[in-house]
């Protein structure tokens, strides 16, 4: 799957390639478009657009990283197993309520932040549990990355959405903020009926199933018994697999299986953790079999969580909030004597709500060194588990670098003014109306997100063409085009977000779009319709 990943992010750049070599560039002001003929990309650009991609973003690929080296250290304490085993058993018998409440909070938690990386990390703790329940990949990869999507389609106060809309087409962020819950709220009913009705879902069977090459033995096996001991115990009581002919077949069938490694998958509840299951730390072994308290784990992941959310969410340019702001410069100006020292001592800190890619980072560092302390990790076991984490996750933090190769072709088209394809683009769909039409602006922002995979680049591309709406028009057009761009970063494979997904549970982008694209369309069909019913209000 991850060859197939990597072509699909190969054939994207193509499209854009050969669209290159066939619509002229061109730059909107004043409601003109200003043609500037062909740029293709060039048989050089074949190769350095990559390169560009990986320095340009490279921020996003390490951020992922380093929550593959949290949870690598999370797993070496042993603790994270406890927990997702603990977890597992509260919802017990109610595991449909628990792939709700994961859909909830996922889409609620994106919809009222828009910080989806730093939302991430709660995605492999909540997918290993879901794993355990049986259910399979790809209804996992909706409940938790999809859901975080599809808070974006319905985003009410996420500042990397409604925030980017509200500053740059001069809004409110309470601007339609009725339809924003209501898409929210129809959404998140959707998805959950989604998942729930076409989930697949093994339940464990009193026999544990062992594979053999290509045929599949049943034999019981007591349920505190390990597998590995299942040779010694038909041994020793002579017990033999139901529907099997002979003695003989079951003991050298029983020997060939203790060899082989046993699927976990559709069982319930273990005291196996199921995060193996994804790409966390494979090669890291838990410090000691003794039980360990998950107080302190789960505790340092909320507060890396929320300091996270604070430190990322800009509060000032979203709500006006200046709290953060006073009280940083107000901390850094304290002195001693005449020496400031907290500005010399948090010298490159920045306040909150103008936190980075890079703070993130380092915060994660932080948080993971601070649980390796509390559980009493060497140094050395530290810095193994750690590294073994970002390794396991290594290729979702490249594949995630490469999704942007598009954005960066464009993003040095704009800083230079010598303009982009979209822009042509758009004048041709924006010229078939006069004024605002739903429709066609709806597809104009379905077509962009595919260029644009981040919609700060989207909307400032598209500020020419929505300024030229009526003023009444605008919150009704900023609405319609974050809404289009979340369900755009559900179905292309540009969008970092759904392609960490899609490594991270190894799932093929084939395999998505037949499961999600009825979804994505109805959402689709959905914006335009509650946008269409604001206008006529």
């Amino acid at each position: 799957m991850k060859r197939n990943l990597l072509k699909v992010l190969g054939i994207s750049f193509l499209i854009y390639v050969v669209l290159s070599w066939i619509i002229p560039v061109g730059t909107y002001t004043g409601n003109t478009l200003t043609t500037n003929g062909i740029a293709p990309i060039g048989l050089v650009s074949l190769f350095t657009s990559p390169i560009n991609a990986i320095l340009s973003f490279a921020l996003y690929g390490v951020a992922f990283a380093v929550i593959g080296g949290l949870y690598g250290v999370m797993e070496k304490t042993g603790a994270l197993s406890r927990l997702t085993d603990k977890m597992a058993k509260s919802f017990s018998g109610k595991e449909k309520g628990f792939l709700i409440l994961t859909v909830i909070l996922f889409t609620v938690l994106s919809s009222l932040t828009g910080l989806i990386i730093p939302l991430f990390i709660l995605v492999p703790l909540f997918a290993a549990v879901l794993f355990k329940f049986g259910y399979d990949k790809v209804t996992v990869l909706a409940s938790t990355v999809g859901a975080l999507l599809v808070g974006s389609v319905g985003s009410t106060y996420g500042f990397y959405i409604s925030g980017y809309t509200k500053n740059i087409l001069g809004l409110d962020m309470n601007s339609e903020i009725l339809a924003k819950i209501i898409l929210l709220v129809i959404l998140t009913v959707a998805l959950i009926l989604i998942v729930l009705f076409t989930s697949k879902r093994k339940e464990r069977k009193t026999a544990a199933k062992l594979v053999v090459e290509e045929d599949i033995v049943e034999v019981k096996v007591p349920k505190a018994t390990k597998v590995s001991e299942t040779k010694k115990t038909a041994d020793s009581k002579k017990t033999t697999a139901k529907k099997t002919t002979t003695k003989a077949t079951a003991k050298t069938t029983t020997k060939k299986t203790t060899t082989k490694k046993t699927s976990t998958r559709g069982r319930k509840p273990s005291s196996k953790s199921n995060t193996k299951g994804l790409a966390i730390a494979h090669d890291v072994k838990k410090v000691s079999d003794k039980k360990v308290s998950i107080v302190p784990l789960v505790v340092i992941l909320a507060l890396v969580l929320i300091f996270a959310i604070l430190g990322m969410y800009n509060w000032y340019y979203a709500f006006g909030i200046d709290v953060f702001n006073n009280f940083y410069d107000s901390v850094m100006k304290i002195k001693i004597g005449d020496f400031e020292i907290f500005k010399n001592l948090f010298a490159g800190s920045s306040q909150f709500g103008y936190w980075s890619n890079v703070d993130f980072i380092a915060l994660v560092f932080v948080g993971a060194g601070i649980i390796a302390w509390l559980y009493k990790l060497s140094l050395n076991d530290f810095v193994e588990s750690f590294i073994a984490g970002v390794k396991a996750w290594i290729p979702t933090a490249i594949y995630v670098t490469l999704a942007s190769i598009v954005l960066t072709i464009l993003y040095s088209a704009l800083s230079s003014g010598s303009g982009t394809i979209v822009d042509t683009i758009n004048s041709g769909l924006f010229g078939l109306s006069d004024g605002f039409n739903v429709i066609l602006t709806g597809i104009a922002g379905l077509i962009g997100s595919f260029f644009f995979n981040d919609l700060y680049y989207l909307l400032t591309d598209m500020t020419g063409y929505l300024s030229g709406f009526d003023v009444t028009s605008l919150p009704v057009a900023g609405l319609l085009v974050q809404a289009v761009y979340g369900i755009g970063m559900m179905i292309f494979p540009t969008s970092a977000m759904l392609i960490a997904g899609l490594s991270l549970f190894d799932v093929s982008y084939k395999d998505w779009i037949k499961y999600i694209w009825k979804f994505a369309l109805i959402s689709f069909l959905l914006v335009l319709l509650v946008c269409g019913i604001l206008t006529l209000l």
